[in-house]
C-alpha cells in the first residue's frame, strides 16, 4: 500500500491517475480544499480542515484523522508519496 500524501489542490492532477484501490490518500495543508468536491475515499487532517473553517462542508467520502494516525498510516504504508 502507497500513502499518497496531497498538501495543494493542483497537486491532484499529477497523482489521481497513479492511485491503486489498494492505496491511501491524505489530504493535508491546503490540499483539504479537495475534501469538498473530491470523489475519491480519502483521509484529511482535522487541524487543517477546522484552520481554513470546512468543518461540515467536507463531503462524506472523507475521513477526519489526526496527527497521531497519520503517524500510524504512515507506519503501515510501504511507501509515502509526497505531492505539492
Amino acid at each position: 500500500m502507497i500513502l499518497h500524501t496531497v498538501n495543494k489542490p493542483a497537486a491532484w492532477n499529477k497523482c489521481e491517475g497513479l492511485i491503486d484501490t489498494s492505496d491511501v490518500v491524505l489530504l493535508l495543508e491546503d490540499g483539504v480544499y479537495l475534501a469538498l468536491e473530491s470523489d475519491t475515499q480519502c483521509f484529511a487532517i482535522s487541524a487543517d480542515i477546522d484552520a481554513r473553517g470546512l468543518r461540515g462542508k467536507i463531503k462524506d467520502n472523507v475521513s477526519l484523522i489526526d496527527y497521531d494516525q497519520f503517524v500510524e498510516l504512515t507506519l503501515r504504508a510501504d511507501k509515502v508519496c509526497a505531492w505539492f
